[in-house]
């Protein structure tokens, strides 16, 4: 079975000149933990994940801070500093995705090799829908 008729169409989205804030709102809203990034021709360019992106905040406070502990004032600061910057600047350094014309096989394989719990399906280049593990485990269970 290919991956196009095992994925979720039309998948989240934020463009690369989004902000930060409007990023982590469109992810709340959604319950998402991350997103993929695309251009105006939905062209993927990155992936920016919550989690990293929490992760990058404390890193720049404790460069600021040299050995200090990391305190709740300085961190919100930077989180502001941050928040009407260009997501396209926070993108993940690992960023994947499957194309459309794979198999069953390729998308198990992936995922038994990543922490992903969900890839953005590509086709050309392009966003066309998103795969999740829960997606493919339905999916298995459902043709056993």
């Amino acid at each position: 079975m290919f991956i196009e008729e095992l994925m979720i169409p039309e998948a989240p989205t934020v463009n690369d000149f989004d902000t930060v804030g409007d990023t982590i709102q469109f992810l709340n809203r959604r319950k998402l933990s991350g997103v993929p990034v695309v251009d105006l021709e939905q062209n993927l360019v990155g992936y920016f994940s919550g989690s990293d992106f929490f992760n990058y905040i404390e890193s720049e406070v404790k460069k600021e801070l040299g050995s200090a502990a990391l305190f709740f004032y300085e961190f919100r600061k930077k989180m502001r500093e941050l928040f009407d910057k260009e997501v396209s600047e926070f993108l993940s350094e690992k960023s994947e995705s499957l194309e459309v014309n794979q198999t069953e096989e390729d998308a198990i394989h992936f995922f038994l090799q990543s922490d992903f719990e969900s890839v953005p399906v590509v086709r050309m280049g392009k966003v066309v829908g998103m795969l999740s593990k829960t997606k493919l485990l339905q999916v298995m269970l459902e043709n056993k």
